[in-house]
């Protein structure tokens, strides 16, 4: 087979299947919407991190007259059309100020509770750079509400949530442990899992 014709069949299936996926083992939607939420969560976490904001406010269903919108920055939350517009097109002497983004979402979990609607959460690491300032890092939970529309599953209802201080401050402390010291496990990080016959140290992360 020619490698034109190779690169060709291999635009056509999905950018997840040739990565790890982030769907968690306590997802309960049949595997076809599971994994159409997966695709539409990382196309999500792709757009935004190439900047392409109108492209995100395509993931939105156009006929929602109440979509509701919480970024972990904001105070308030984004309600209605016109609110959701407004924020995924924000002044270019705003978006200029942003030199560098990338946000990884994993721990996905999705469940179906209609034909029509699902919830999902996840987790996000995002990594940040903004102009005149250091970069950063962050972690938080995500909450979203889908409808299935004739051309997919569509965006609702969306909540960036941040930890409390006090969690945020353990999560910090436990981080800095140094690799190997006995009992730095972060039961809420990713890719821990404990050990045989060990118990968490904490299991409301998880």
């Amino acid at each position: 087979m020619k490698a034109p014709l190779l690169v060709f069949l291999a635009s056509l299936i999905p950018a997840s299947l040739f990565a790890q996926s982030i769907l968690h083992e306590e997802t309960t939607a049949p595997p076809e919407v599971a994994g159409a939420i997966e695709e539409l969560v990382i196309e999500w976490a792709d757009k935004f991190n190439r900047g392409d904001w109108v492209q995100i406010h395509d993931t939105w269903d156009p006929d929602e007259e109440a979509p509701y919108y919480l970024g972990e920055e904001r105070d308030r939350w984004v309600m209605g059309k016109e609110g959701l517009h407004s924020y995924f097109n924000p002044p270019r002497a705003l978006l200029s100020l942003m030199e560098n983004v990338n946000i990884v979402p994993y721990r996905l979990r999705v469940r179906q509770v209609s034909d029509s609607i699902v919830i999902a959460t996840w987790d996000n690491r995002l990594d940040l750079k903004v102009r005149t300032r250091p970069a950063i890092n962050d972690d938080y939970r995500v909450n979203a509400v889908f409808r299935r529309k004739p051309e997919g599953w569509m965006f609702i209802h969306y909540a960036e949530l941040a930890w409390s201080a006090l969690t945020y401050m353990e999560h910090l402390y436990r981080k800095s442990v140094s690799p190997g010291f006995p009992g730095n496990a972060m039961p809420y990080d990713r890719t821990w899992r404990p050990a045989d016959g060990e118990t968490p140290m904490s299991t409301v992360h998880e």
